[in-house]
């Protein structure tokens, strides 16, 4: 019979922040954590919630319309 491979847990990300409704950009690891989910770099993430706020759709929607 064959073995299920199991994921390796090498690879994780940054630790997830408490509030996943609000893009805080205050600390490299909350900047890791965004950067990785949403696809873009740490200017992109400052520019976005400069113009929009902190609101996790709303960067989104800021990011997928300005990339």
């Amino acid at each position: 019979m064959a073995s299920i491979a199991q994921p390796t847990l090498d690879r994780r990300g940054p630790p997830v922040p408490r509030d996943l409704k609000h893009v805080e950009i205050k600390t490299d690891l909350e900047v890791q954590y965004w950067s990785q989910r949403l696809q873009a770099s740490r200017r992109q993430l400052e520019d976005a919630v400069e113009h929009v706020g902190h609101s996790v759709s709303a960067v989104t929607d800021y990011l997928d319309r300005n990339r």
